[in-house]
């Protein structure tokens, strides 16, 4: 385990692993299956949140981001994949203080600009017409993904399925993989209409892809492993899983996480891991 996974890869994978593959089934131009491509997706998502639950638990860091975001009058507009806020500088490197809505500025005060406010997805600076440029660092959110077929393309523009998520910004700085013509690139914009702007690339229609997980590499095999189990308690499933199939993804997953982490210690709780 290492290399990374595309959501096609891991697609295919759960497929293999309820017994229903084949190419057409994967793309979705046989649709006469008991499982829907749709609803593994779900479950594929279900599972890339049930480790990233794990990993940021154990590590936050690992999905440590910054971005420098110039304020509109005193307020900032955080990322797409903005899940908790972990610090804020101002453009000397100095930590900026976070206060609730009681300390904040009157109105008719200039307030400072050494403190900020949350006001659900925005930031306010507690200065009055503030235009500073301020660097957020933050926890960023694990993002869905998804597969399927392009609908249109172009220099630097794949048109996603109407699978995938419609909202601005949703997937920016996302890796996508064409697997019909064999390149990956960087998702540098993305509209509500589903339209990615690539960094490289030219897209076209009819084309199959994969959005690549912002998880570790070392743990994309896993999104595959727990979709599968996940799918297996369908009612739609001839059988659901047995405990030892339950047993060795557990058992895989910790060794993974002892080796990711460095816990190689005999006595270290494996519990710990699952909570």
């Amino acid at each position: 385990m290492g290399s990374y996974l595309n959501a096609y890869e891991i697609l295919s994978e759960v497929r293999k692993g309820v017994n229903e593959y084949s190419t057409a089934y994967v793309q979705g131009t046989d649709t006469t299956g008991a499982f829907d491509n749709t609803d593994i997706l779900r479950k594929i998502n279900d599972a890339q949140n049930y480790l990233y639950d794990l990993l940021l638990t154990h590590n936050p860091a690992l999905f440590y981001k910054s971005a420098a975001l110039t304020g509109v009058a005193s307020v900032y507009t955080v990322p797409a994949d903005f899940y908790r806020l972990r610090r804020v500088e101002d453009a000397n490197g100095l930590k900026l203080t976070n206060i609730n809505l009681d300390d904040k500025r009157r109105v008719l005060d200039q307030g400072s600009g050494w403190f900020y406010y949350q006001v659900g997805k925005t930031f306010t600076l507690d200065r009055i017409g503030a235009s500073d440029v301020l660097t957020f660092y933050y926890v960023s959110r694990c993002r869905k993904l998804n597969s399927g077929m392009s609908s249109a393309g172009g220099a630097l523009s794949l048109t996603l399925e109407t699978s995938a998520r419609k909202e601005a910004d949703y997937y920016n700085g996302m890796q996508i993989e064409n697997v019909t013509d064999d390149w990956t690139d960087t998702i540098n914009d993305y509209t509500a209409a589903r339209v990615a702007t690539l960094a490289a690339q030219t897209g076209a229609a009819s084309k199959y892809y994969g959005l690549i997980s912002e998880l570790p590499e070392d743990f994309h095999p896993f999104i595959s492993a727990k979709a599968i189990l996940l799918m297996k308690e369908s009612h739609k499933a001839l059988k659901p899983p047995t405990t030892t199939e339950t047993i060795n993804f557990r058992e895989a997953l910790a060794e993974k996480f002892l080796s990711f982490f460095g816990k190689l210690d005999s006595d270290y709780d494996v519990a710990e891991i699952f909570w």
